[in-house]
């Protein structure tokens, strides 16, 4: 673990114990059905043709890096996290700058929609009808789903219902576990070693992001999907953050159905191999861009 991370995980855990409950206030806020405007960041100008359309009521912003000669030949459809309650944030988007400059793939950040005007299945319903306008301009094979948080979830929900499989998921920071009983408690038992998420936020998720659904649906808990014909997996997850012991129980259950997986952990908060201020978060970036490039087991 860097300096910088232990650095600014010790200042988040301080500033947790102020009035407005620091960095995990912050992150209540995200959650409150508020933040549903799409922000692209000036830096996105920087090297990259960006595109804006419209699918079905939904934008997409479609990125290449500027200076390509030729058509991308790979694409990322990129789900952002944000509890399926908030907008993409500037970390989605340095993230794909930084894939579309290091890669031939033309990044597809899609802003499905969000609570608490719908639902998972809403969103999910939205992107298997987005996918197949995809399939019309690249092959399957040569697409890669990639989401975070929720996102993560959204990819392999959405994996699992497609009849006709993307070639690669980057998984990062999925939410494993969100039902009541032994698995709120098992995340209550992680709470005071995540400097940033709380349970108190995953209830707020559920009761509006999960309406009228089943917590043990595979649309919205990853450990009841079948996975029997899922492409290769690049998951990222930290031990520092809640959802931890039941991320590392799914990555065991994906190992035994002997799904295709390479994992990359560290002692390091939810979402963290986004975060490019830390030199672990870009090296993150660089084999994700190497897995997409090359389609290499990251081990």
């Amino acid at each position: 673990m860097s300096l910088i991370y232990k650095l600014v995980e010790g200042g988040c855990f301080l500033i947790n114990k102020l009035p407005g409950g620091g960095a995990k206030g912050s992150m209540s806020d995200m959650f409150s059905g508020k933040c549903d405007e799409i922000r692209l960041p000036r830096s996105m100008k920087k090297g990259l043709s960006v595109r804006e359309c419209e699918f079905d009521g939904c934008t997409v912003h479609r990125i290449r890096a500027a200076k390509s000669n030729c058509e991308p030949s790979r694409a990322i459809l990129f789900l952002p996290g944000g509890g399926g309650m908030a907008r993409a944030t500037r970390l989605h988007y340095d993230t794909a700058r930084r894939l579309a400059l290091t890669t031939d793939a033309e990044i597809f950040i899609a802003h499905y929609p969000l609570a608490p005007k719908h639902n998972v299945r809403d969103a999910l319903t939205w992107l298997e009808m987005f996918y197949l306008t995809m399939l019309q301009e690249y092959k399957a094979k040569d697409i890669v789903f990639m989401g975070d948080s929720a996102g993560a979830n959204l990819v392999l929900s959405l994996t699992a219902r497609v009849s006709v499989k993307p070639g690669g998921l980057i998984v990062i920071s999925p939410a494993c576990g969100l039902e009541n009983g032994t698995k709120r408690d098992i995340r209550k038992d992680m709470e005071p070693q995540d400097p940033i998420l709380s349970v108190e936020m995953n209830d707020t998720i559920a009761e509006n992001w999960c309406r009228d659904v089943p917590l043990d649906s595979p649309d919205i808990s990853p450990e009841y999907i079948d996975h029997g014909d899922f492409p290769p997996i690049l998951m990222f997850y930290g031990s520092h953050e809640l959802f931890y012991p039941l991320v590392n129980d799914y990555v065991t259950m994906l190992k035994t159905q002997k799904v295709r997986i390479s994992t990359v952990l560290k002692p390091m908060c939810h979402d963290w191999a986004l975060c490019s201020f830390f030199p672990e978060g870009r090296e993150a970036v660089s084999l994700m861009s190497e897995w997409i490039r090359d389609r290499k087991d990251i081990s």
